[in-house]
C-alpha cells in the first residue's frame, strides 16, 4: 500500500494552541498576502505562449471539466514544457470523477531554437486545404512571439510530420535518444502488455520472463514505472495496481529482481535506532554497489557530512595499515555514493521547482478548486509536500490570509486524490489531516469496515518508511491512528 500525502509532513487541522509540525528551514515571505508566492522559485509560471483552457466532456461519465491545450510549444522561451512533452502529459486530459481520459487531438507547432529546429503537426481529421492555414496561422503566433533578433530563416518552413509520434521521434533525438533506444522501448511496451495479459498465466508468466531476461533491466522497469504512474494519476486504479502485481511477479522471475530482492533485504534492516556508524557498517560490508545506493537513500537523513568524515577515516586508516585494494574500494564507494545522492538531491530539487511553480499558478486563480483540477497532472506526493510546507510557514507567521488560501489548495488536492484512489488510501489521507484523537477516533469508527489485519500491517510498513525518511512527527501520528485501529478489529 501507498500513501498519497507527503512523505514526512503532514498538516492536521490543529487547535492554535498546539505547535504546528517542524518543515525544512526556508526563508520566510517578506509580508503576508491573501494568495501568497510560494517559496521556492516563489511567482507564478509565466509561460510565452500559454495553452488555451477548453471545455471538455468525459466520454464515460459525460462529466465537463475544464483542460489546458497547447497548440504552440516553444522551449526556447518556455523549457518547462519540454520534459512535459516527453513525459507524454501534454495536452492530455482526465476527468476528475471517474479518471476516464487521453491525448487531445490538436495541431501543435514546436520549436527547439537550439537545433534550429520547426516542427508541426495537423492531425489528419483537418483537411487538406486547411492544413496549410493552420500551420501558417501557428507560425505567425510564434513569430509575432519571439523578439526580432530570434527570428531565423528556417522558421519560414517548419517541417510537417504525419503523424505526432513521428514529431515525437524527431525530438528525441535531439535529446540523444536514437532509433535503436526507441525501438527497445517499443519491445518493453510490448513486454508489458504481454506480462498484463500472462498474469493469469504464471507458466507463461514465468516463460516469457525466461525468454526475455535480458530485456528485463533498468530501463524496462523504469519505463513500467512510469506507465503505473500514468495510470494511477489518470485515475485508472485497477490497471495501476494489475502493473504493480505484474513489477512484483517479475521481480521474483528475472535476474533484475536478484539485484532488487538483495536491495529490499538490506533496507529492511534499518530500523529507527540505526545509527550513522551502523549505516556506515552496513553499506561498507555491501558486496553489491546497488544495495550500497539503496541504503544511502533509504536513510538519507543519516548520509550528511559527518557520514563521509567517517568513511574518510576509514580510507586513510586502510592506507596506514598498507591495505591499498580496500584503500581503492572505499574511495570508489565514497565517489558512486556522493554522485547517487548529487544525482537525487538534483532531481528532488528539480521537481519541487516545477511544483513549486504549479501551486503559485494555482494561488493566482480566481478558484482554486478548478485550478487544482485543471493541474490535476502535477497533484501528488510531491505537490502536497510543497504545500504542506508552505503552510507550516504561514501558520508559523501567523499569516492568516495565507494560511486560509494555502489550506484550500490542500483540502482541493487531497479530494481530487481521494476520487480515485482505493478506499485504505483514501481512509490514511483523511485520518493524517483530522484531529487527534477525537476526530482519528471518529473517522476509524465510521470506516470500520477497512480496518482489517492487513490495513494495520500496512500501517506497520508506512510507519517504518516515514521513520526512516526523518518524519518522526507523522511516523508518532501513524503510531496513534495504528493504536486506535487496533482496538477496533
Amino acid at each position: 500500500m501507498t500513501i498519497l500525502t507527503p512523505k514526512g509532513y503532514s498538516p492536521a487541522r490543529q487547535p492554535e494552541s498546539e505547535k504546528p509540525q517542524a518543515v525544512p528551514a526556508t526563508p520566510p515571505p517578506a509580508e503576508e498576502a491573501a494568495a501568497p508566492q510560494p517559496q521556492a522559485g516563489r511567482g507564478q509560471v509565466q509561460l510565452h505562449f500559454p495553452p488555451q483552457v477548453i471545455g471538455v466532456n468525459c466520454p464515460n461519465c459525460n462529466t465537463p471539466f475544464p483542460a489546458q491545450l497547447f497548440t504552440i510549444v516553444d522551449v526556447g522561451q518556455d523549457p518547462v514544457l519540454k520534459n512535459v512533452l516527453l513525459a507524454g502529459q501534454l495536452n492530455v486530459a482526465s476527468c476528475p470523477r471517474c479518471g476516464a481520459g487521453g491525448a487531445l487531438t490538436t495541431p501543435l507547432l514546436y520549436h527547439d531554437p537550439e537545433h534550429q529546429f520547426l516542427g508541426v503537426y495537423v492531425p489528419e481529421q483537418i483537411a487538406v486545404k486547411e492544413q496549410q492555414k493552420v500551420i501558417g496561422d501557428l507560425s505567425r503566433r510564434l513569430m509575432d512571439g519571439l523578439p526580432q533578433e530570434d527570428r531565423r530563416g528556417y522558421m519560414l518552413t517548419p517541417k510537417q510530420f504525419l503523424t505526432y509520434q513521428s514529431m515525437l521521434e524527431a525530438i528525441l533525438e535531439f535529446e540523444g535518444v536514437t532509433r535503436e533506444m526507441m525501438d527497445k522501448q517499443r519491445r518493453q511496451l510490448q513486454l508489458i502488455e504481454q506480462g498484463l495479459v500472462a498474469l493469469q498465466d504464471p507458466e507463461g508468466l514465468r516463460l516469457l520472463a525466461k525468454e526475455s531476461d535480458a530485456d528485463f533491466d533498468d530501463q524496462f522497469f523504469s519505463l513500467l514505472n512510469m506507465v503505473t504512474e500514468s495510470a494511477a494519476s489518470g485515475g485508472d486504479v485497477e490497471a495501476a495496481q494489475e502493473m504493480v502485481e505484474l513489477r512484483e511477479q517479475l521481480i521474483e522471475l528475472t535476474t533484475w529482481g536478484e539485484g532488487v530482492k538483495r536491495q529490499r533485504a538490506a533496507v529492511a534492516k534499518l530500523t529507527p535506532e540505526t545509527s550513522r556508524e551502523d549505516l556506515l557498517n552496513m553499506i561498507v560490508a555491501a558486496d553489491d554497489p546497488r544495495v550500497a545506493e539503496a541504503l544511502v537513500l533509504a536513510a538519507r537523513r543519516l548520509v550528511d557530512y559527518s557520514f563521509f568524515e567517517a568513511l574518510t577515516r576509514r580510507i586513510d586508516a586502510a592506507q596506514a595499515a598498507g591495505n591499498a585494494a580496500e584503500a581503492e574500494r572505499l574511495t570508489g564507494l565514497r565517489e558512486r555514493l556522493l554522485t547517487t545522492l548529487d544525482r537525487y538531491d538534483q532531481m528532488q530539487q528539480a521537481a519541487i521547482q516545477q511544483y513549486t511553480q504549479v501551486l503559485g499558478e494555482i494561488l493566482a486563480a480566481d478558484d482554486v478548486q478548478r485550478a487544482v483540477m485543471e493541474h490535476a497532472q502535477y497533484i501528488d506526493q510531491t505537490f502536497l509536500s510543497v504545500v504542506g510546507a508552505n503552510l507550516e510557514d504561514a501558520k508559523s507567521r501567523g499569516a492568516g490570509a495565507a494560511v486560509r488560501r494555502l489550506q484550500e489548495v490542500w483540502d482541493s488536492a487531497i479530494e481530487l486524490l481521494n476520487i480515485n484512489s482505493a478506499p485504505e488510501v483514501a481512509l490514511l489521507n483523511e485520518l493524517l489531516t483530522a484531529e487527534y484523537p477525537g476526530g482519528t477516533r471518529k473517522i476509524l469508527s465510521d470506516n470500520r469496515e477497512v480496518i482489517t489485519q492487513e490495513f494495520i500491517d500496512a500501517l506497520e510498513e508506512l510507519i517504518a518508511q516515514v521513520q526512516s525518511e526523518g518524519g518522526d512527527e507523522v511516523a508518532q501520528r501513524l503510531r496513534q491512528i495504528r493504536s486506535q485501529a487496533q482496538l477496533m478489529l
